[in-house]
């Protein structure tokens, strides 16, 4: 895996989305969200972009296309908004899962909680195709803030004398249909078992939510209208089509 150096500020997400319209042109939503964010330097403001149009957005040639996590981030309340923005982050680098699988996943199965820091700083280690430090430090700040933002992660004080205490994360029903449609999109697939989405599923893999929150956000997907649930199987509802 390559290393994962950059930060994203999620004020300024969310201020760059707003302007991402589906149909817009790629060149005219770039040139919106420099002004939108006066107080960065061009930099800064050219990097934001890049990692919104690289990570958050689908394009059709030179237009913003109406993709799967701009459609339901446009059509939700703020509160949702705030999810989705903070799930789609954590995906944009591979290594979000597998800390979530290999050391969150493990610490609540046996109760305890506490983990290491030096078993973040060997996992990076082992999965980062660099050997440098800096690439390695940067990749372990930026992946430890990414789990505490989806809720799998509680951490405290700073550098070697920080705290990680694992925890389950409290997706809403709308992020945790957009996990449920890009894993059945990923996969290629109209459905999955209920089964698999509620104990196996992406959703489930990354958030570490546990079967019965997991079946609550099903429940609240599947009345919003997302997700369609047809005795076990879990499909795409009507109102996460285009």
């Amino acid at each position: 895996m390559k290393s994962w150096t950059r930060t994203l500020n999620l004020d300024d997400a969310h201020t760059l989305l707003a302007l991402a319209q589906p149909g817009r042109g790629v060149a005219d939503w770039t040139a919106a969200c420099h002004p939108a964010l006066p107080g960065l330097s061009q930099a800064r403001r050219r990097e934001l972009v890049r990692i919104l149009r690289d990570g958050y957005l689908e394009l059709d040639r030179d237009r913003i296309a109406p993709g799967l996590f701009l459609r339901l981030y446009l059509k939700s309340p703020a509160t949702a908004q705030l999810g989705l923005v903070q799930a789609q982050w954590a995906l944009t680098h591979p290594l979000s899962r597998v800390a979530a699988t290999t050391l969150v996943g493990p610490a609540l199965a046996s109760g305890r909680l506490d983990i290491p820091l030096q078993r973040v700083e060997d996992l990076v280690a082992a999965h980062l195709e660099t050997r440098s430090q800096e690439s390695l430090r940067k990749t372990r700040t930026v992946l430890l803030g990414a789990l505490e933002g989806i809720g799998v992660l509680h951490t405290s004080g700073t550098g070697q004398h920080r705290a990680l205490r694992a925890a389950r994360g409290r997706p809403d029903p709308v992020t945790f249909a957009y996990l449920v449609l890009r894993e059945l999109d990923e996969r290629g697939v109209d459905a999955m078992l209920a089964s698999e989405v509620l104990e196996t599923g992406h959703a489930v893999q990354l958030t570490q939510c546990g079967e019965e929150h997991a079946a609550r956000c099903l429940r609240g997907a599947v009345h919003r209208g997302l997700l369609v649930q047809i005795d076990d199987e879990v499909r795409r509802g009507p109102g996460s089509v285009a």
